[in-house]
């Protein structure tokens, strides 16, 4: 017998075997969604609330009352404007494990990429820093849709808007999330 046959035998074996254990499903979601940034006084090389972009995400609740999501995100604005970044959430809460309503909050933790202007051209500055996030969400059997937003610490954006000689102001997110629980 050749050392394929052997591994796919094996695997198919492997799979037979835990295939029980995955009958129940866990808390597990993965999902995409819409994803949008708000800079108040923002620099004129920075994404406006007009843009949108997508975001795709990870979640785990550890219980009715924690939980934590990963997710990645880009905008595509006009203009050249342009974000690719992640944001780490603490989810304090209740209902995240379980079917119906969902109310969390807690802090969160972003970098991101934004292209923005200079003497020489476009270049790329990275930007992160802490934050606090909030949302709300129906789970319905494995479907959860979700409505968050996070309050960003503007000192990077900040920085960026003097460059433009505009005081820099509020950064906060928005996404509409939809996912499915394994």
């Amino acid at each position: 017998m050749s050392l394929t046959s052997r591994a796919l035998i094996s695997l198919v074996a492997g799979l037979a075997l835990i295939q029980p254990a995955q009958a129940e499903p866990t808390n597990f979601r993965v999902g995409t969604g819409l994803f949008q940034t708000s800079f108040d006084n923002a620099a004129a090389w920075m994404p406006e609330s007009s843009d949108q972009g997508f975001t795709l995400f990870a979640e785990f609740p550890q219980s009715a009352h924690a939980g934590s999501r990963f997710m990645l995100y880009r905008i595509n604005g006009e203009d050249g404007r342009r974000i690719e970044g992640g944001e780490t959430q603490l989810m304090w809460g209740l209902g995240l494990d379980a079917p119906g309503l969902r109310l969390y909050t807690g802090p969160a933790w972003h970098y991101e990429n934004i292209r923005v202007a200079r003497a020489s051209g476009s270049n790329t500055r990275r930007f992160n820093g802490w934050g606090w996030h909030a949302g709300t969400g129906f789970q319905y059997k494995a479907v959860t849709i979700d409505l968050t937003t996070t309050w960003r610490v503007a000192d990077d954006y900040t920085s960026e808007a003097e460059r433009d000689g505009k005081d820099g102001g509020d950064v906060f997110t928005y996404s509409l999330l939809a996912s499915y629980r394994f």
